[in-house]
């Protein structure tokens, strides 16, 4: 990192609006995440079914799909403070009430509904609320700064948090824990300052030509991804990433139980490597993209990716006792002598993971914030999400039923074979694009 970049990222983080904006950012998307590997281990442990755990992640994501896009139109009609004290508060109300359904699967289902319909209107409130915290020279690093803690959240709160608190927490704690940090976050929100530019729209302003005025809107953001093919290209990458996250985070619980024969709440031990993959990932990526292009490194993220999740699909039927006892005792892994083995190749893996994982969304992210206009990337963010979400329905719905028809394991080499050839096609769309990028010069 230049001394440029570093100098902006010094001043951003002076700024005690976006400083504030940032932690909020940060704590909101962690607990979101500890939320469902917690909601998932719990699902796993009441009823053993991978197909309950596929349809609890469809509650999460299906009110993006339906809703996602138009949320972010409306949150550009509202004051953005407003917007994300508001979902802070009835976040946290939400989670206090599923102190309440313990062993009632529907429940949790709709209320785990209503959850996310509320936190579709944080994202984009987020996104939106930056210009009004920063001044526009420091925007690219602000927003640099948001899509990497937006991915260090998901692993953050699947990886190390969620299980923490589970392993460490009674059910109820845990619940209390997380509806707590929402509370902090409407907390930091409201001491922020926002300088919130005139509103284009408000409910009075569009009156009966809402309707209208959304699609035009709608339409100008996805006018752009049909435009710039580099764009949809990394879009791509991140729909992919994304979507895999959900469907590893449905597997992992079965996979840690059923392959490895340990408790589903263990699996803070063997995925912490991921979180660590990650980190280190992003803190190379910096150099290593002065030297390769970005798209470049993204590809080989994916191709990584898919050869770590076929090693993973066949891992089961390894030989044990690879690695001496003592490194894993050292590691903290006692009372395992059977899998020790077993369960040092799976830590492994889920460190190469994180690396593919981040050099994937990472190098993605960045090429959509230096292709995509500023006015313009609140509708791009809230349609990535939308891909993300729509393309993991399916996979939620097949692969859930699937692995207890077959077994994780099959279901696995068949996520690799899907994310090859991801990859594939991503190289060849990716020389097509450069070469007529060359043919214009």
């Amino acid at each position: 990192m230049s001394q440029e970049s570093q100098a902006g990222l010094s001043a951003v983080l002076k700024n005690r609006s976006f400083l504030f904006l940032w932690i909020a950012q940060a704590l909101s998307q962690t607990s979101l995440n500890a939320l469902v590997y917690t909601l998932l281990v719990r699902i796993q442990e009441d009823t053993g079914s991978t197909t309950a755990l596929g349809l609890l992640i469809l509650s999460f994501i299906v009110p993006s799909v339906v809703i996602g896009a138009t949320a972010g139109v409306f949150v550009d009609w509202w004051q953005k403070k407003t917007v994300l004290l508001t979902t802070n508060l009835l976040r946290a109300l939400i989670v206090v009430t599923f102190l309440a359904l313990s062993g009632n699967f529907l429940l949790v289902l709709l209320v785990n509904l209503t959850f996310s319909i509320v936190s579709q209107f944080f994202a984009p409130a987020e996104i939106a609320a930056i210009p009004a915290v920063v001044p526009r020279n420091q925007l690219i690093v602000a927003n640099g700064l948001f899509n990497l803690t937006m991915s260090g959240a998901q692993l953050m709160g699947f990886v190390i948090a969620g299980p923490i608190l589970v392993k460490s927490l009674t059910g109820a704690a845990v619940f209390l824990v997380l509806a707590s940090a929402y509370l902090l976050c409407s907390l930091l929100i409201w001491f922020m300052r926002l300088d919130e530019p005139e509103r284009r729209h408000n409910g009075q302003d569009v009156g009966g030509r809402w309707f209208n005025t959304i699609v035009t809107e709608l339409r100008e953001g996805w006018g752009l991804l049909v435009r710039d093919n580099s764009i949809s290209l990394s879009i791509m990458h991140l729909t992919l990433m994304n979507s895999l996250v959900l469907v590893i985070g449905m597997l992992a619980p079965g996979f840690v139980n059923k392959v490895l024969g340990i408790r589903a709440d263990d699996a803070v031990f063997i995925m912490a490597p991921a979180g660590v993959g990650m980190l280190v990932g992003i803190t190379f990526l910096p150099r290593l993209a002065g030297r390769w292009p970005k798209d470049l490194l993204a590809n080989v993220g994916i191709f990584a990716t898919a050869t770590t999740l076929y090693l993973l699909g066949i891992v089961g039927k390894l030989g044990n006792a690879l690695i001496p006892r003592g490194i894993l005792n050292r590691l903290g892994l006692v009372g395992l002598p059977e899998e020790a083995g077993l369960v040092s190749i799976v830590m492994t893996l889920a460190f190469v993971l994180g690396i593919g994982y981040a050099l994937v969304n990472v190098a993605a992210q960045t090429l959509v914030q230096e292709r995509v206009p500023f006015d313009l990337r609140g509708r791009i963010f809230a349609a990535q999400l939308a891909f993300a979400n729509t393309a993991a329905v399916l996979p939620l719905l097949f692969f859930g039923s699937l692995a207890d028809l077959v077994g994780i394991s099959e279901v696995t080499l068949f996520s690799a074979t899907i994310v090859l050839l991801a990859g594939v096609f991503s190289t060849v769309q990716t020389q097509r694009l450069n070469a007529i990028r060359l043919q214009s010069e």
